[in-house]
Order: structure tokens, then sequence, then C-alpha cells
């Protein structure tokens, strides 16, 4: 009889999709999968270089400090700097995509098969932690699985982000990138259990 995982923690770079069109900053994102379906994500952004500050980015003017957010559960968050994650069950065509922005808004989607028929997933409203000051951000996240993940076992997931910086510019940021055009339903960008 095959063990389950008790947990997996993983910490991944996260990358441009054009390099040249993208703020000059470090980002990265770990992601935490516990067995009693729970997925923890942190996001961070530093500067390149100790002692450099962020580039200006769009949700800046924010007070620095640390807060749990309290936002609601909203549409449309990728067009603004969004922080994502999409995750998938092994061999099948469904997946799911959630989307937290720096103000606490939300939304959990889930579709059937490539970008085909996003819906609301229902769950509990995730934990979300803001912590920043112009060396550093991090976004953290917590969302319960239950009650629509019922296998105990690891996902396919892929873990991306949209900043925009104060010129209202848009840079898209994941694992990897495949194909012409920023795609973060791309399941070949999607780790593997």
């Amino acid at each position: 009889m095959a063990r389950h995982p008790v947990m997996v923690r993983q910490v991944c770079p996260l990358v441009p999709f054009s390099p040249d069109a993208s703020p000059t900053l470090l980002a990265s994102a770990e992601f935490v999968w516990e067995e009693q379906n729970t997925l923890e994500l942190s996001f961070s952004l530093r500067p390149p270089q100790s002692g450099q500050q962020l580039p200006k980015l769009e949700f800046m003017d924010a007070s620095p400090g640390s807060s749990l957010r309290s936002g609601q559960r909203l549409d449309g968050l990728w067009e603004h700097t969004c922080f994502e994650a999409f995750f998938a069950q092994p061999n099948q065509d469904r997946y799911w995509e959630l989307n937290v922005s720096p103000t606490g808004d939300w939304n959990l989607y889930r579709f059937e098969s490539y970008r085909t028929d996003g819906v609301h997933e229902q769950t509990p409203k995730p934990l979300i932690h803001w912590q920043s000051s112009t060396r550093d951000c991090r976004c953290t996240i917590v969302l319960s699985l239950d009650p629509w993940w019922t296998p105990v076992q690891l996902p396919e997931l892929a873990i991306s982000m949209v900043l925009e910086d104060s010129d209202n510019n848009l840079s898209y940021w994941a694992l990897s990138h495949h194909g012409n055009e920023p795609d973060f339903h791309d399941r070949r960008a999607f780790l593997c259990a």
C-alpha cells in the first residue's frame, strides 16, 4: 500500500515572458501542499541586488507594513497586479485557477478543459497576508481545498503572476513560458507530481 504525502514544499523562481519589457526584480513563489487539503502560496518580490529598492509597481502606494487583507470575490483581477496558481489532477483535463490581488480581492475558477467552461468554484475565502517595504514584498495565501478537491494526491501545479508598473504596463511571470504569447493555462508549464 502506497503512503500518502504529508506535505510537499517547494520554492520556484518566476521568470518574465518578456524580460526587456518587465521590471528588473527577483520573483519567486513557494508552495506548501498539505494532505489536510490546504494549499499555501507565498509570492516574494525583491530587487536583484541587496540594498536596492523595488522598481515602482502599481500597488506600491499602499502603506508599507504587514497586514491581513479582507478583500472580496471579484472577476478580472489579472488585468492588474495579480498572484495566480493553477492546479489539476494528473491525467485529467479539469483544472482550477486561483487569483489574488494585493488588496486581498480574490477568485477561484474551475475549468473543464483548456480555457473551457470557467465557473466560480464554491470555496471558503482564502486567508491573505500582505507584507511590504520599499525593498521587498510578500503575499501569502492559504486556501482550503475542501470540499471540491477530494483526492489525496499531489496536483499538477503552475504558479504565475501579473505585475503592473507605475505606467500601467503589464508583465507576465511564470515558472516557464511556452508559445508566442503569455498563457498561464498552458499545461506544459505545470509542474507534474
